[in-house]
């Protein structure tokens, strides 16, 4: 279960975090520079502060008391919200392709559009029950497609979005990227083998179990075939390793630092809550699988 005051801070954070934001570039001119292309005018950029503050700023303080005082209107206010979000967040994405530039920026809402859509998926419908773990209902085409999406969606933030933006950071504060001859192989090499693991674990999760890989959509069976019968979350350890090839392959120690972050968030925050929820769906039955396969190391005990 996840305190409904969790729930509300976060969105009491995102919505003053936007309004510093804001207040930093008009209080540093200086800071624009590192939130869009060099060839802009910083006033076309300037311009959606009023937008920011009064949708996305003032909305996430509306959302925040609804959800904490258990309003009627807190899930569908959440997911107005969410859905809001993904309208910059989509455009900031595609100035930065395009233009190869404001990765920082694309990273911040491409972080927070994800965020505000876990959030909602916690509130159960009134807003009420906050939870971050839910068994799927979803069968068929529709399980595959969601695992799919889901793919898609992490793979691009955390593997491309979020580490170029690292990687303009580190350029913008005069960090030189590291090289060495076979460099690009082997990063590609330890990408490939990581993604492999990943999508095998992912299909797995699927076929054996019935769900996705999301906590939200969970499955409804317990796996323990494929990668699962060799170590316990191999998605977490699949996730880590292709972060760190990412790293590797730009040769950025920022982003390899930053993948290594994933092994202490995931093992002290997330791991514990899982593995609770686990227990309490298919005790002794998991009990065993946990007495029997390692977390980190692919050997049973």
């Amino acid at each position: 279960m996840v305190p409904l005051r969790l729930v509300s801070s976060y969105f009491v954070l995102q919505g003053f975090a936007i309004a510093a934001w804001w207040a930093m570039l008009w209080f540093d001119p200086r800071s624009i520079g590192w939130f869009f292309p060099k060839a802009w005018n910083s006033h076309s950029f300037l311009s959606f502060w009023l937008a920011d503050i009064v949708l996305l700023s003032l909305g996430s303080l509306l959302v925040a008391f609804g959800v904490y005082q258990k309003q009627l209107w807190a899930s569908t206010a959440a997911w107005s919200l969410a859905v809001t979000s993904w309208y910059p967040t989509l455009y900031c994405l595609a100035v930065s392709f395009k233009t190869g530039e404001a990765w920082v920026a694309s990273a911040m809402m491409t972080v927070m559009g994800g965020g505000g859509v876990a959030m909602a998926s916690m509130i159960s419908h009134g807003g009420q029950d906050p939870n971050a773990f839910r068994v799927t209902s979803m069968k068929g085409a529709i399980l595959w497609w969601s695992t799919a999406g889901q793919i898609v969606l992490f793979w691009g933030t955390f593997l491309v979005v979020i580490p170029l933006g690292v990687v303009e950071v580190q350029g913008g504060l005069g960090v030189p990227c590291f090289s060495h001859p076979w460099q690009l192989p082997a990063s590609t090499s330890l990408l490939t083998l990581a993604s492999g693991l990943g999508l095998w674990s992912a299909i797995s999760m699927v076929k054996s179990g019935g769900g996705t890989p999301l906590p939200m959509a969970q499955a409804p069976r317990l796996v323990i075939s494929g990668p699962y019968r060799l170590i316990r979350n191999p998605m977490a350890v699949a996730g880590i390793l292709q972060a760190v090839s990412v790293g590797w392959l730009l040769g950025s120690v920022p982003v390899i630092g930053y993948a290594l972050m994933g092994i202490i968030i995931w093992n002290r925050f997330v791991r514990p809550t899982e593995e609770a929820d686990l227990f309490r769906r298919f005790g002794q039955s998991y009990e065993e699988y946990r007495s029997r396969v390692r977390l980190w190391i692919p050997c049973g005990k």
